[in-house]
């Protein structure tokens, strides 16, 4: 069956009927095709934004576009929270969208993500940028400066040459001390974690730090050959050099922000301000991802128009493990790492004395049971993603205002070698909270930033599925 392609009016209300119809079967849509067609020259999918920063299981831009801007989401022009932000894709299409520019509002867990959806929503003097780059220079080459620190954490010298971590440590010293507003310096921040991988001795092929042993491509003498020089250079890497470059490349990139009057004027703004989806507060976001829980305000029930997110597999995605070096770098410790991966929805970091217990959800709790004959690990972590995504969708209703909807985009996964419709089984679990499930469409990955094939466990992620709901009053 061919993608869906609607005459651009009303287009909600013509899916929900085909979809009824259709015995709530997902119907098939191409949403950058659909995207051309809707927007015609207001077509942008921002793409340069979205790479500021490699990050894992990216969503495809072109989703949100749409969405966003569709004459039946027209009303409602107020908050957009995203409570799985990632690296921010959804809050950046939210704030530039062409047809209704929103105010957005994120929630995530990974401060690596927390700071590159800052970064890539924030508008920057680009002749500062410039400014600042050149103070960072002098400060990084002044060899009388020997203040600067070398992170100790486990296994250093296997993932960094000597040559690296003392050059990595200049570098981190030289942007610590800079004279500068927290927006810039977290730009900097950006730029400097996104050289970490490339100037270590980890797989650049493998998302999860993983050593890199060119000799298991033997087989591919192109791609062989590159690791190989890979490996030198990480012996001693020009680490001001792809500093420099990536700066640039992301300055560039950054400058289509001024060109936004609504965010130049600061009348439409992203702000990623909490961590934990299951009970979402607002903090404040400080530097390097970092939250300030000191001052803490309540979200009030019913104050989001719309809710549009991403959330995690099952314990397909490896968001923290992914971030690790880069997070080391940026001053986490292991043990906050740890922690973050325990509080992560879809980790496979479960606590030894959990239990698992009904839901209530037919169709989870089959899953459930099939996976406990099997395997009571993996159970257990299916039980607890499923329990903190029910969590999760009971604090989405509460927030959303009646008549609002939430869009959830979401790939399938395999337990234990049976394929499981994870869209099926959310579109259940947000139906009993009070949702109403109005349409389910299906779009095929192609070229993304995104971990298609997962470790053994999750499978090949094929198809994305986006599911609309809406909170009726």
């Amino acid at each position: 069956m061919g993608s869906t392609v609607l005459m651009k009016s009303k287009i909600l209300g013509k899916l929900v009927k085909k979809y009824s119809e259709n015995r709530k079967k997902p119907i098939p849509f191409n949403f950058k095709t659909s995207s051309i067609y809707l927007l015609g020259e207001k077509n942008k999918s921002n793409t340069n934004l979205h790479h500021i920063h490699y990050y894992p299981g990216k969503i495809f831009p072109y989703i949100p576009l749409y969405m966003l801007a569709i004459d039946d989401f027209k009303k409602f022009n107020g908050y957009v929270l995203d409570p799985f932000a990632g690296s921010g894709t959804i809050l950046l299409e939210s704030i530039l969208n062409p047809v209704v520019k929103r105010n957005a509002l994120g929630v995530e867990i990974n401060p690596l993500g927390r700071l590159i959806s800052k970064v890539k929503t924030t508008p920057l003097d680009i002749k500062k940028i410039e400014e600042h780059l050149r103070t960072l220079s002098s400060l990084y080459k002044d060899e009388t400066n020997a203040n600067y620190e070398i992170p100790d954490f486990k296994n250093r010298e296997l993932w960094f040459s000597e040559n690296a971590y003392k050059k990595l440590a200049k570098l981190k010293y030289a942007i610590r001390v800079l004279n500068a507003d927290s927006d810039y310096k977290d730009f900097f921040w950006a730029c400097f974690s996104s050289i970490i991988r490339k100037v270590s001795k980890a797989d650049p092929f493998i998302p999860p730090p993983v050593v890199l042993k060119p000799e298991k491509y033997i087989n591919s003498p192109r791609k062989y050959q590159f690791l190989k020089k890979f490996l030198q250079h990480a012996n001693n890497p020009d680490v001001w050099k792809k500093f420099e470059e990536i700066v640039h490349n992301n300055k560039n990139k950054l400058s289509s922000l001024n060109k936004v009057i609504e965010l130049k004027n600061r009348t439409i703004c992203s702000e990623v301000i909490w961590d934990d989806a299951r009970n979402i507060k607002r903090g404040k976001l400080c530097e390097c991802g970092k939250l300030d829980k000191k001052s803490v305000a309540e979200l009030p029930s019913g104050c989001i128009d719309l809710i549009f997110t991403s959330p995690p597999y099952i314990t397909a995605q490896k968001y923290i493990r992914t971030s690790r070096l880069e997070l080391l770098w940026l001053g986490y410790s292991e043990k906050e790492i740890g922690a973050l991966e325990k509080m992560s929805i879809g980790t496979e970091n479960v606590g030894k004395n959990s239990k698992i217990s009904t839901l209530g959800i037919d169709s989870i709790d089959s899953i459930i049971d099939y996976a406990v004959t099997r395997s009571f690990k993996r159970a257990l972590t299916v039980f607890e993603y499923f329990n903190g995504m029910l969590e999760s969708l009971k604090e989405m209703h509460r927030l959303l205002r009646d008549d609002g909807y939430a869009i959830l985009v979401v790939g399938n996964n395999k337990v234990l070698g049976k394929r499981v419709d994870t869209y099926r089984l959310l579109a259940d679990a947000a139906v009993t909270v009070g949702f109403l499930e109005e349409v389910i469409l299906k779009d095929t990955i192609r070229s993304r930033s995104m971990m298609t094939k997962r470790n053994g466990t999750g499978g090949i992620i094929k198809d994305e599925y986006v599911i609309v709901l809406k909170k009726v009053g």
